[in-house]
């Protein structure tokens, strides 16, 4: 890793536009924030106990549904509680600290690019963290993974710091405990165990003997202690074995005793949920290992070019561990400790593996930072290969998206840009020039505003969720009874993620009419169908009407029919009624 101090070789161009990036992208992933589906149901829990919260005056112990919720630490809600009463209490101010942790991710994956290589790489990172799906979807929503995945980030940081300076400088110790801390305090045991795992690993692999001494274990234990036990121990004292047996069953057991069986579904995640970009990391990683680039001649048998592979695979292995290429070990370890930690634990969540998103974007950059250098580099099949499935993607998505603009009647016209913004990315892949800053800025740009149109205009059009118009009244009128949903599945979290309000879930016509037998005002949202065929002998008043998309079973032969514009409409446009209704 390069020595300090070396930051006055970033130029004051890259500065700039680092700044100028950081804050396109604050506007790109705060558009139509509250407009977002709340697709995700985890949101639920951030939203309703944070404005418990603020009700109750409560702010030591999360309630959810009327109940304690220890899942996680109190870190995360303050962040919550602290955005409703700075930007008052809605959905967007809920979801504004994982965008503001989304950010602050930007610049600090260039510094740490930065740190390990040079500020090509750094700048290269910038671009293209946030064009991540994983990275850029996770930092609109209200959960933990944001601020976790910053902690991360940070704390690694420091380590790479600390390490330059030969271990010599406390301070950097004191900022990677605090980190690891703070980050535990949002998500729990994830925030020590993967920057403290790769930290540990990458120590061992270097063959640094005394890395238990370097680190101070023991001040840092302290300084976790510090951070940690407070809220813990405050938990215990006002809940006593409610929150012991939370912790010991719940959070210990289930999640390390289970059934689950093993998969590979995380290198699954590693790979889709970072496309494109990890096509090029692939071809790095190929390359890096010795799969690629090396010598094979012809007429060699078939069992003496396996040979060749596996002398190449091992020699390029053992390069890996020599001195000068410490950058690079650390960021492969920091991506295997993720996956094979999350394996292990079988819980297969994608979002779990966002704190490696950093580490393939750095990776990644390394890579266009190179053929910077070496232009010839790009003319590798590999390279060229992802660099027009890249293309070809742009383009496809960009047909698909048109043909769907031109099916749909009356739309709005922000609709029409997401293809433009696609073909658009196409064309400028196409004809720029394959390295450097304007291939890597032209997919990262194309990539923002493609997935900030799709989640802020065209999901919120296409998805029928009237949850959005009957939480807007509930909101309005400050609606304070009890809330209902009759079967409809997913809908009871957007509601509840809509509102902030406890809303339960229905199952049969026996739990509808308990529910409907108090003296106070409740609130019912049911299906028209539903509501004839069960309800319609009770006396209840309709207050709101919307629309919800019903799916549509398309048989064999019915599929030819699809060519046809207006058929194809009436099935896309295919809705049912909902109510939201009361019993007085």
């Amino acid at each position: 890793m390069p020595s300090l101090p070396f930051f006055p070789s970033i130029k004051p161009k890259e500065k700039l536009i680092l700044c100028l990036w950081m804050v396109f992208c604050f506007l790109v992933l705060s558009y139509k924030l509250g407009e977002v589906p709340p697709y995700h149901a985890d949101e639920n829990f951030y939203v309703e106990s944070s404005l418990n919260m603020v009700e109750s005056g409560d702010y030591i112990t999360p309630v959810y549904h009327e109940k304690k919720r220890f899942a996680k630490p109190i870190l995360y809600y303050w962040m919550v509680v602290s955005s409703y009463e700075i930007f008052g209490i809605s959905l967007s101010s809920a979801r504004l600290p994982s965008v503001l942790f989304g950010v602050l991710s930007i610049g600090l994956v260039f510094l740490l690019g930065c740190r390990l290589f040079d500020s090509r790489v750094g700048l290269f990172s910038a671009f293209i963290l946030p064009s991540i799906y994983l990275h850029f979807q996770i930092s609109r929503w209200s959960t933990t993974d944001m601020a976790l995945s910053f902690c991360v980030l940070l704390a690694l940081y420091f380590f790479v710091l600390l390490f330059q300076t030969n271990f010599q400088k406390n301070i950097y110790t004191y900022f990677f405990y605090l980190s690891l801390g703070l980050g535990f305090m949002v998500k729990g045991p994830p925030a020590i165990l993967i920057p403290g795992l790769t930290a540990c690993g990458f120590l061992i692999a270097t063959k640094r003997k005394s890395w238990f001494a370097d680190l101070r274990v023991g001040q840092g234990l302290i300084i976790l202690l510090i951070i940690i036990v407070p809220w813990f121990a405050a938990m215990l004292g006002m809940h006593g074995e409610e929150f012991k047996n939370h912790i010991v069953g719940n959070e210990i057991k289930s999640r390390l005793v289970h059934d689950t069986p093993f998969s590979f579904y995380y290198v699954g995640v590693l790979f889709r949920y970072q496309l494109p970009w990890s096509l090029f990391f692939l071809f790095a990683a190929l390359k890096q290992f010795g799969f690629l680039g090396f010598s094979n001649e012809k007429g060699i048998e078939f069992r003496e070019r396996l040979k060749n592979l596996g002398q190449n695979i091992n020699r390029h292995i053992k390069l890996l561990f020599k001195e000068g290429n410490e950058p690079v070990l650390l960021c492969y370890i920091w991506i295997l400790v993720c996956l094979v930690l999350f394996t292990l634990l079988r819980v297969e969540h994608s979002r779990y593996m966002l704190p490696s998103c950093a580490a393939v974007a750095i990776l990644t950059a390394r890579l266009f930072a190179g053929i910077e250098k070496n232009p010839e580099e790009s003319g590798e099949f590999g390279f060229k290969l992802s660099t027009v499935i890249t293309f070809v993607l742009l383009l496809i998505f960009s047909l698909l998206t048109g043909v769907g603009v031109f099916i749909v009647d009356s739309i709005p016209e922000e609709l029409f840009l997401l293809p433009i913004f696609l073909f658009a990315g196409a064309l400028f892949l196409a004809f720029s020039n394959r390295s450097g800053i304007p291939l890597v800025f032209s997919i990262a740009l194309t990539l923002a505003l493609t997935m900030a149109s799709l989640s802020g205009d065209v999901l919120p059009y296409v998805s029928r969720y009237p949850m959005k118009k009957f939480a807007s009244h509930i909101n309005q009128n400050q609606i304070k009874g009890s809330i209902a949903i009759y079967k409809l599945g997913s809908h009871r979290a957007r509601l509840g993620i809509l509102t902030g309000r406890m809303v339960v879930t229905l199952h049969s016509p026996e739990e509808m009419k308990e529910f409907l037998k108090t003296n106070q005002k409740v609130y019912l949202v049911v299906k028209e169908s539903d509501w004839k065929k069960y309800f319609s002998k009770i006396d209840l008043e309709i207050i709101k009407k919307d629309q919800v998309g019903v799916k549509t079973k398309i048989k064999s032969n019915e599929i030819t029919g699809l060519f046809d514009r207006g058929k194809l409409r009436k099935i896309l446009s295919s809705t049912e009624t909902l109510y939201f209704m009361s019993n007085k």
